[in-house]
Parts: C-alpha cells; sequence; structure tokens
C-alpha cells in the first residue's frame, strides 16, 4: 500500500535573538500608540505601527526578512528568475493590557508573510494557523482527539517565545488567541511580494 503526503503547507520556524535588540527601538513607537488611544472608550484589537522601515534602526531587519523569504520560496521549488522581493508590509504591534486578538485572516497580493516575536510567554496570546483547503472545511467530520496533531486536524497551535521567527506562505490563514493582559505581546508581522524584476525598475 503506497500512502502519499500532497499538497502540504510548509511554515518555516527558527529562533534567532540577534534582532531582540529592536524591542527596545519599539518603546517609543508603541508608546506613542498607546497615548493616541489613551482616550478611546473601546481600546484597538492591537496597537499597530506604521511601516518600520521607515525607521532607520529598522533598515537591517527589512533586508534580513527579504533574504530570509527569498530562500523561503526558493526552498519551495519556484522559479524565480526573472523575478524580484518586495517587502509589502513590515509593522509591530503590541496587544493592549485589557485584551487584544486578531480573527483568521489571510494577506492577499502576498507571497510570504511572516512574525518575529518580541515579547510573549505562555501567559500571553499566541498564533493559530487553519488549513487553507476550503473544500475539507465544507465536508470536515469531527476528530476522534483535538489534541493529537492529525491529518484531520483544522487548526494548529504555535506556543512561542522572543526570538521566534516564522515564513510562511501568504494564503495559510491565520489568527491570535484573545489576550489576556497578564504580560505584554509584541511582535513584528511582515508581507513579503515576488514581483517581476521589471516592475521594479519601471517605479524607481
Amino acid at each position: 500500500m503506497q500512502f502519499n503526503e500532497l499538497f502540504k503547507t510548509p511554515v518555516f520556524k527558527t529562533f534567532d535573538d540577534s534582532w531582540l535588540h529592536l524591542d527596545k527601538k519599539c518603546d517609543p513607537i508603541i508608546n506613542d500608540l498607546i497615548k493616541k488611544h489613551s482616550k478611546d472608550k473601546i481600546k484597538p484589537n492591537s496597537y499597530h505601527s506604521d511601516n518600520l522601515w521607515t525607521y532607520p534602526d529598522f533598515l537591517d531587519f527589512s533586508k534580513h526578512i527579504l533574504n530570509m523569504s527569498w530562500s523561503f520560496l526558493s526552498k519551495l521549488g519556484y522559479d524565480l528568475d526573472g523575478r524580484s522581493p518586495l517587502l509589502t508590509e513590515l509593522w509591530v504591534q503590541e496587544f493592549p493590557k485589557e485584551g487584544g486578538y486578531h480573527d483568521i485572516h489571510v494577506h492577499g497580493n502576498n507571497h510570504v508573510s511572516g512574525f518575529y516575536f518580541l515579547k510573549c510567554s505562555d501567559k500571553t496570546s499566541f498564533p493559530l494557523f487553519h488549513d487553507p483547503r476550503p473544500g475539507k472545511i465544507m465536508t470536515d467530520l469531527r476528530l476522534k482527539d483535538k489534541k493529537q496533531i492529525s491529518y484531520g486536524q483544522h487548526q494548529i497551535k504555535y506556543n512561542v517565545k522572543p526570538g521566534d521567527l516564522y515564513l510562511f506562505p501568504s494564503y495559510l490563514p491565520h489568527s491570535y488567541m484573545s489576550h489576556k493582559g497578564k504580560e505584554k505581546f509584541r511582535f513584528i508581522h511582515f508581507n513579503m511580494q515576488c514581483v517581476l524584476s521589471d516592475n521594479i525598475t519601471k517605479t524607481e
């Protein structure tokens, strides 16, 4: 009997604490956002910055993410000749102490998405990845054991720590569990698009 695994969804995870110094660089950015929303009756789901590449301290990290995302696509077997990596979004988020969350979503018109975690623990929120196959969702069955990772699983939880870096295809739905605010939860989120090199030349 032959048992094949078809159309698997890759999630790349590594630990790299060489960028954790950026956490302090994010402090004034987050503090300004908290101050901006201080009079809001309803706090935002997360404090969300502008693109970080506008800050000189984040330029090296931006380049690193581009290189990592490019290598990730190459590892997946894509032909990248005539194309170039374009970082479309790079922002820091912190969930408010009153609680925060992100509903399930994807990042359209991108190829690689990812997270770099700055503040987190077993008392904070965490990412959930959801099965991207609508056909499976339409016909899903009840699982024998929801805690056991199996082929029938429809979502996967990751416990994260500061320095964890994740890369995944942008079509992969993801969300964040409700944050109880016992400790701070902060991460950098990013999206990358693989574009035709001619397009970059024309826009410069």
